[in-house]
């Protein structure tokens, strides 16, 4: 991992063309942010979303994560729906481990 986190990227079998990713953001006190996670039109619903969050809480889990968190939006339901299917529960902003964190997320989410 990077000073600042990773990115892990979802390839199509075959020809390797990258299809999705998500990024892992490392902050202070084994604290991880999942953001920025993006599967191309042409590939969702496969399942690539759920591999990816999944992909995402195992490498923060061996990177000894101590809290994992997100934040989003409510436009992006069906992304809210994929979180909480992978154990994501919403929380208060003031629940957050972080200062400062992005205004336009309205939905606030952490792996329990």
């Amino acid at each position: 991992m990077g000073p600042g986190g990773d990115v892990l990227l979802a390839r199509e079998p075959g020809s390797g063309t990258v299809v999705g990713c998500i990024a892992l953001l490392a902050h202070p006190d084994a604290v991880f942010e999942l953001a920025k996670m993006a599967v191309a039109p042409a590939a969702q619903g496969r399942g690539i979303g759920r591999q990816l969050i999944a992909a995402a809480i195992d490498r923060a889990q061996a990177l000894g994560r101590a809290r994992l968190f997100l934040g989003t939006n409510t436009r992006l339901t069906p992304a809210i729906h994929l979180y909480e299917d992978a154990g994501f529960v919403r929380i208060t902003r003031d629940r957050l481990p972080v200062a400062d964190y992005y205004a336009r997320a309205d939905v606030l989410m952490e792996l329990k």
